[in-house]
């Protein structure tokens, strides 16, 4: 039995996770917990994770958005699992597909994962640092917090990931891993 958002009953049922490694602890949500998705919550919202499978419509109707690619296609936040590590993305639902950056490359994702619902905005940071109620989408193998970050690049507005060790906002631009050292963070509300 699915899970369905409250604004939208027609939405398809959250599917279960499939991956081979388990998914990262986020702390629960407050109220009722979907059967079947990744939650996290704070103490003024809640946001939950669908997972798509790979040729699965990507449903964009409550949908975080993230920017816009250089083809005028909507991004929108995602996040997917790449060599053990659990990667913010960029979501492009025109081309069903999600990309990580990592290790110096643009990956392209046909599973992964969708935010929907919750109250964000985009707050500016540097270097690695991330604001105060910074959402956390993903870690890596290590154990080490990823967030969501976007930037201006090349006529685009590209989400990537903010890995703080590193200093930076990566984003996966072209087939490559670009370093950005200004960014905006998702944070929750």
């Amino acid at each position: 039995m699915g899970y369905a958002a409250p604004e939208s009953p027609q939405m398809p049922p959250l599917a279960s996770l499939s991956y081979a490694m388990p998914m990262p602890s986020f702390p629960p949500a407050p109220g009722p917990e979907p059967s079947s998705s990744s939650t996290s919550s704070s103490s003024e919202a809640r946001h939950c994770w669908q997972y798509i499978a790979e040729g699965a419509a990507v449903p964009i109707e409550s949908a975080v958005r993230a920017g816009r690619d250089a083809d005028g296609s909507t991004i929108y936040v995602g996040r997917a699992f790449h060599e053990g590590d659990m990667i913010p993305a960029k979501v492009i639902p025109d081309k069903n597909i999600a990309y990580v950056a990592y290790g110096g490359e643009e990956h392209a994702k046909e599973d992964f994962e969708i935010l929907r619902t919750g109250t964000f905005v985009w707050e500016f940071a540097t270097n690695g640092t991330v604001p105060e109620g910074a959402v956390e989408v993903g870690q890596t193998a290590d154990g080490e917090k990823l967030y969501m970050g976007r930037c201006l690049y090349n006529g685009t507005q590209t989400p990537g990931k903010v890995q703080v060790s590193h200093g930076c906002l990566y984003i996966p631009f072209d087939g490559e891993e670009v370093s950005v050292a200004e960014y905006e963070v998702l944070v929750i509300k």
